[in-house]
């Protein structure tokens, strides 16, 4: 869900979402992702929220899953983009058909890019994600499931230890983010405080179960490096307690590019309709 303060709401349009499945066969929704998109004033906006694999040594899946969900997003809104520019200009069922032919085959697996699935260099991939070629501001956030490289043991002794940074540089997302080219783009703030996974239910203590999973930061918020897009902050919500990972949350400042004419009509329309349903009430009530 995606909230928008009532002062900007005129300016808001080509508000749209997707959904994309990871699970199973990438048919199961158990994992995936869900994108909304939209424009405020002449920016454009996509936020992705996804759960990917879990587990340490499925890393190759995530990355994988990261780029699958970010390669179907677009592909849909160029899907979307045809379909609505074909109903606005088209003069015949034939031609309707036939683009909606054209959106199927751009929706084909085989048509979306192919990397080597167990690569994980710096030249694997694509140059850039291709969300962050599409909008002008992107923010892709949730249960992303990387790890820290380690054994419990290790882990547990560097956080006992305050071995913060040592912990960072084992980090499965931000060595990726460093290295692969899928994650290009992208930037995080700060994650400065302790890992959010896994917790005893209603406790401080990390995993005491037989498993007695690693600590990881599995729970992240990225966005489009951008000279006008500022983090505020970046923090864990360490008192909530109600699940076994903690709740993360971010606060941006972004600028927006707007059209002054366009921004100014748009204003305009916007409040002769909040007074054409002032005075409707008023009427109504007396």
């Amino acid at each position: 869900i995606v909230f928008a303060h009532k002062a900007i709401t005129h300016l808001i349009s080509d508000i749209r979402s997707i959904a994309v499945a990871t699970g199973l066969g990438d048919k199961l929704g158990n994992k995936g992702g869900i994108a909304i998109s939209f424009t405020v004033a002449e920016s454009s906006f996509c936020f992705v929220n996804a759960h990917l694999a879990a587990h340490q040594h499925a890393i190759i899946r995530r990355t994988n899953e990261f780029r699958r969900i970010s390669n179907h997003i677009v592909a849909r809104l160029l899907q979307q983009n045809r379909n609505s520019e074909v109903s606005e200009g088209s003069s015949s069922d034939d031609e309707l058909t036939a683009s909606c032919d054209q959106d199927e085959d751009v929706l084909s697996e085989s048509n979306l890019p192919q990397y080597s699935s167990d690569d994980l260099r710096t030249d694997s991939g694509p140059q850039l994600n291709p969300l962050i070629d599409v909008f002008d501001k992107v923010f892709w956030f949730g249960d992303l499931n990387f790890r820290v490289y380690g054994t419990r043991e290790v882990v547990d002794g560097m956080l006992e230890s305050h071995m913060h940074d040592a912990l960072l540089c084992n980090d499965q997302l931000t060595m990726l983010m460093r290295f692969n080219r899928v994650f290009s783009g992208f930037s995080e703030g700060p994650l400065n405080f302790f890992p959010t996974y896994k917790f005893d239910h209603d406790s401080d203590h990390y995993d005491s179960s037989q498993r007695r999973r690693v600590p990881s930061w599995t729970d992240r918020i990225l966005y489009k490096k951008d000279a006008n897009t500022q983090v505020l902050s970046y923090c864990s919500q360490p008192e909530i307690k109600i699940s076994d990972h903690r709740p993360v949350y971010a606060t941006f400042r972004s600028r927006i590019q707007y059209d002054i004419a366009k921004t100014n009509d748009a204003t305009t329309s916007w409040k002769k309709r909040i007074e054409r349903e002032i005075k409707s009430e008023n009427k109504q009530i007396m």
